[in-house]
């Protein structure tokens, strides 16, 4: 019938099918191909004669011979048979080789033994890695021994991946696996000159047996240098490696110098025990080591000079050691020594302890008067860090031995808020008067940026060079290296307003300026100013909307809006209000001692309760209820007859007891102990 028809030719198209997969993939002999294929065929069939009993319907065989056309389709563009194809014909062959993609250094002579110089094998596996680019880039060393008589070069790309480096933390267990590299010279023993080339999971050791001999008496230079001369070295990686005993040099150093950089490398679980430096991050003058950063691991052990040491002159700053811990007993110079200008580092969440160092009265950390901008937090025990605190703000220990510093967040520029503006004169209040190349207004309180701050527009006149905005007075903090100022403003001429400073060298410098936006930026900067002759102003040569001036000492960032108050003294150019409460007669067993609400206001409505010819002797004469000495108090009367009497604690001017009239007034101040002195009166 139609439908046994049709299932014959489904039978007829998987015989194809068959034939060509069994043919290209699995059967070597064409016989056995058609045998197999032909009782696939039978079963097709039988297929289609039970289709003709049960199933009529048509459609469905249609659609069927619709796929295996597609599918006839697909399979045209295989080979008819393996003769004309040269495709690999076994499954082994379509898995990736990945057995192929190391280079094992095993393969190329290593001995292991701590004996046997295998320098030269060692470096001819690296080699290999770095040119045969079928390899791979990683070479795997088994456990052993590996003595070097030379250094270990290491180009970029290449990894040199170990078997960890044994059973213990504290030392080399030569009996426990893991693969040591054991370098006798006076070099260091591992040189990474590339971009990513890697170190991972092994340890480098200065190797000192037999005892008494060359390797015990010489000293390397160090365990692994990262170096960048003449060009930059990015993303270098080291995890998981133990450097170990290197009493003459230091275990880790990152130098750039001769216009070289280094930088974005990731340091993992870094074991420093027992050297004399460290990790050393150096840069010459015209070089740069930034934006490095340690993960975890520790130096510990004995440490003779110094566990972490960041130098200059070059640029080496935003190094970032996370979660590191740093506990020689003790070192010469510091555990952590920063300095250079452009030199800082940032410990965070790091532990930093010297159990000998307190009795040696010596501090942790040593920041270099140069160096700013450092930041440090954790925990620190034993004893303290030495620094500028006002420059480094961001050193945020706390503990029994020291505690950090925070600039105080007080604008230091009086009338920042624009008040008592006079439009004749177009002067106003703390401010240089403005010259004759611009004019000044106030616009409506409507448009305020910041609250009781308000909008000072100035139209620029374009001619007579820049106007400076210029505070007439400004407090000097010595104390402090360091600044931050700007100014919010408004403006569609681009390049309208930048602020000007002059620098701790002496000359001028400036921050970005307006974009012309015409919409609200703030304009500042924050740098190191000349403490002898500090400068500094807004260099306007647009039409500019300027509001909330602002400038603080300290590393710190700006506060526009801020007001000019602190413990140590305020100046007000706005409204002063303070809290005005009242105060009601003390008991009848003791009607002279009257109590004025303590920490409620500083003006007090006298309330007689309807009898106005009471005697006030005391005012608040239990400790508890004292005002700190000079605490300013008005008491306000509102009736005629009370009578405050002068005796040895209320002192009243010459000696004149004062007597209320209608709505007067006497105005005290506490001495900070039972007694008070008048300031005047308004009877």
């Amino acid at each position: 019938s139609h439908d046994t028809l049709n299932s014959f030719y489904v039978g007829v198209c998987f015989i194809r099918v068959s034939s060509t997969f069994l043919n290209d993939y699995i059967m070597s002999a064409p016989v056995s191909m058609y045998v197999i294929a032909g009782a696939f065929a039978f079963v097709f069939l039988f297929f289609g004669v039970s289709v003709t009993t049960w199933n009529r319907n048509t459609k469905e065989i249609k659609d069927l011979r619709e796929q295996m056309d597609a599918l006839m389709a697909e399979v045209q563009v295989l080979p008819s048979s393996p003769q004309q194809d040269d495709r690999p014909r076994n499954l082994e062959a379509l898995t990736c080789g990945c057995a192929d993609s190391f280079t094992y250094a095993s393969d190329f002579g290593l001995v292991g033994d701590g004996v046997t110089n295998d320098a030269v094998s060692l470096q001819k596996a690296i080699d290999s890695a770095a040119s045969n680019l079928d390899a791979g880039g990683t070479v795997i060393l088994p456990k052993g021994t590996f003595l070097t008589l030379s250094s270990l070069n290491v180009p970029a790309g290449v990894t040199i991946k170990g078997q960890g480096y044994g059973s213990s933390p504290l030392a080399i267990e030569f009996d426990a696996g893991g693969s040591t590299i054991a370098y006798c010279g006076t070099d260091y023993a591992v040189k990474m000159t590339g971009h990513a080339a890697s170190l991972q999971d092994l340890a480098v050791y200065d190797w000192r047996y037999p005892i008494n001999t060359y390797c015990d008496t010489v000293k390397a230079a160090g365990g692994v240098l990262i170096e960048a001369d003449k060009k930059l070295v990015e993303s270098v990686t080291i995890s998981n490696v133990f450097l170990y005993w290197f009493m003459g040099g230091t275990s880790l150093t990152l130098e750039a110098k001769n216009q070289g950089g280094i930088a974005y490398s990731n340091f993992q679980n870094i074991r420093v025990r027992h050297s004399k430096v460290g990790i050393k991050i150096t840069a010459d003058a015209n070089s740069f080591v930034n934006s490095n950063s340690f993960l975890g691991g520790a130096v510990s052990g004995d440490i003779e000079n110094v566990g972490v040491l960041a130098e200059g002159p070059g640029a080496c700053n935003d190094n970032k050691f996370y979660g590191m811990v740093i506990e020689p007993p003790h070192t010469n110079l510091a555990h952590v020594y920063v300095t250079g200008t452009k030199t800082n580092v940032k410990l965070l969440d790091v532990r930093l302890e010297g159990t000998d160092m307190y009795a040696l009265d010596k501090p942790l950390v040593v920041i270099d008067d140069s160096s700013y901008g450092n930041v440090m937090n954790g925990m620190l025990g034993h004893t303290h860090v030495k620094a500028d605190l006002n420059r480094n703000p961001g050193i945020d220990f706390v503990s029994n031995k020291m505690a950090g510093l925070d600039p105080a967040p007080m604008n230091m520029l009086w009338n920042a808020a624009f008040n008592g503006y006079d439009k004749t004169t177009e002067t106003l209040p703390g401010w240089k008067n403005p010259g004759s190349n611009v004019h000044l207004d106030v616009l409506s309180e409507s448009e305020v940026l910041y609250a009781d701050h308000q909008i000072l527009r100035v139209d620029y006149l374009n001619f007579g060079g820049a106007f400076k905005l210029e505070p007439s007075t400004l407090p000097k903090s010595p104390a402090h290296s360091m600044v931050s100022f700007g100014i919010y403003a408004r403006s569609s001429v681009a390049n309208s307003i930048s602020a000007v400073m002059r620098y701790t060298s002496g000359s001028i410098i400036s921050s970005a300026s307006h974009s012309g936006s015409d919409e609200w930026e703030f304009i500042g900067m924050s740098s190191l100013y000349d403490k002898s002759a500090p400068y500094f102003y807004f260099s306007i040569t647009g039409d500019v909307d300027v509001t909330a001036p602002t400038l603080v000492y300290g590393f710190t960032p700006a506060t526009p809006g801020a007001s000019l108050m602190s413990s140590s003294g305020a100046r007000m150019s706005g409204t002063f209000t303070m809290g005005m409460v009242i105060a009601y007669p003390p008991p009848s067993n003791t009607p002279y001692y009257w109590v004025l609400p303590l920490n409620e206001g500083n003006i007090f409505e006298m309330d007689m309760q309807g009898n106005p010819y009471r005697t006030i002797i005391r005012l608040n004469h239990k400790t508890a209820d004292r005002f700190d000495k000079g605490t300013v108090v008005t008491l306000l009367f509102a009736e005629v007859g009370t009578k405050i009497r002068h005796n040895a604690y209320i002192k009243l001017k010459g000696g004149m007891d004062f007597v209320s009239t209608e709505n007067s007034s006497i105005t005290l101040v506490s001495n900070g102990d039972p007694t008070w002195t008048e300031v005047s009166r308004n009877d």
